[in-house]
């Protein structure tokens, strides 16, 4: 008598009922042809899909925009004037203890680009504001002024991310 591989017959088992489930008549399943009604659905939404015209930027937005960058600029060309200063102020204070007169020069003038960066702040806020504004806008079609302020966002936010390196590293130097 022949010996029966338990594993063998039950593949055998699971192998036939897998395949006999193919075999079910083809009208008991909807056909996958295409129906006229997908040809009008996709013939409507082309004729929809034509591109709309995206507006311009908005009015006396780039001159606010320009006033903007400048009141930035500003503010980075008073921390660039700043910053020679409090340079040779904590290469003075070098190796002095913390309360020596060296170390508080270098503290103060440290603290006086630390208030400079902080003229910074006031052109972020009007471009946060107007950021929201100009999102708003977006959901509407116009992503011309989002673009512009978060262009010019970029702008003042690389002014400001130099200045904190500045500072971060005279405090390091500071700190000793």
């Amino acid at each position: 008598m022949a010996k029966c591989n338990p594993r063998l017959a039950l593949l055998a088992i699971a192998s036939l009922t897998v395949l006999s489930g193919g075999c079910a008549p083809r009208s008991d399943f909807p056909s996958l042809a295409r129906r006229p009604a997908e040809d009008i659905y996709a013939s409507a939404r082309a004729a929809q899909a034509a591109p709309i015209p995206q507006p311009g930027i908005s009015q006396g937005l780039t001159e606010r925009l320009a006033s903007l960058r400048s009141a930035a600029r500003e503010a980075h060309e008073m921390f660039l004037t700043r910053q020679a200063a409090a340079s040779r102020a904590v290469s003075a204070a070098a190796g002095a203890a913390k309360g020596a007169e060296a170390w508080s020069v270098a503290s103060v003038a440290v603290a006086g680009l630390e208030s400079a960066r902080s003229r910074l702040g006031l052109p972020l806020a009007d471009l946060d504001r107007l950021e929201v504004q100009a999102s708003n806008l977006v959901a509407d079609g116009a992503e011309a002024d989002f673009k512009a302020v978060r262009e010019t966002r970029a702008e003042v936010e690389a002014l400001a991310a130099s200045e904190t390196s500045v500072i971060d590293s005279l405090l390091g130097r500071l700190a000793g």
